[in-house]
C-alpha cells in the first residue's frame, strides 16, 4: 500500500502540470488594434514570447503565420499535455492595421503584467518583460 502512495506522489504533480493552462472562460485577456501589419506584429510577438515567456528547454514557443487568412498566432506551451500558458492572436484589418488578442493563463509569469508587457512590446516595437509605461488598462484580478 505504501508503494501506491509513493507512485501517486510522483505522478500527481506531473499530471497536474499538464492540466494547468489557459482557461478560456476566466483567463486574463486583452484585445486591441495597432497601426502595424500583421506580419510585423507576429515578429514582435515571437521575439517578446521567446525572451519573456519561455525558457531554454521548458515552455517552447509555437508560431504560425497564415498569408491566406492574414492571421498569425504565437503561443507558449508546456506540461505533459502541452497546455497553453500564453497566446497572441493576430488578425489583419487591412495592410497597415492589426487586431491583437493577448490571452494568458493567469498563473506565474503569465499574468496581467505579461499582458501589459506584450502590449507595450507590440506597440513600441521594443521587447521588454516589464512595461514601464503608465497604463489605464483595468486589472483582470479578482
Amino acid at each position: 500500500m505504501l508503494n501506491h502512495f509513493k507512485w501517486l506522489a510522483l505522478v500527481m504533480p506531473l499530471f497536474a502540470a499538464g492540466c494547468i493552462g489557459i482557461n478560456t472562460s476566466s483567463a486574463p485577456k486583452e484585445t486591441f488594434t495597432l497601426p502595424r501589419a500583421y506580419q510585423e506584429v507576429y515578429k514582435l510577438a515571437t521575439l517578446q514570447a521567446q525572451q519573456c515567456w519561455s525558457s531554454d528547454y521548458d515552455f517552447p514557443i509555437e508560431g504560425k503565420l497564415d498569408a491566406a487568412t492574414r492571421t498569425a498566432q504565437v503561443a507558449v506551451t508546456g506540461g505533459l499535455g502541452g497546455s497553453r500558458y500564453g497566446q497572441v492572436d493576430i488578425r489583419a484589418l487591412n495592410d497597415q492595421n492589426s487586431e491583437i488578442t493577448i490571452t494568458v493563463a493567469g498563473i506565474n509569469i503569465w499574468d496581467d503584467a505579461a499582458i501589459s508587457a506584450m502590449h507595450a512590446a507590440l506597440q513600441f516595437g521594443v521587447s521588454t518583460c516589464t512595461n514601464y509605461m503608465p497604463s489605464t488598462r483595468p486589472s483582470t484580478k479578482k
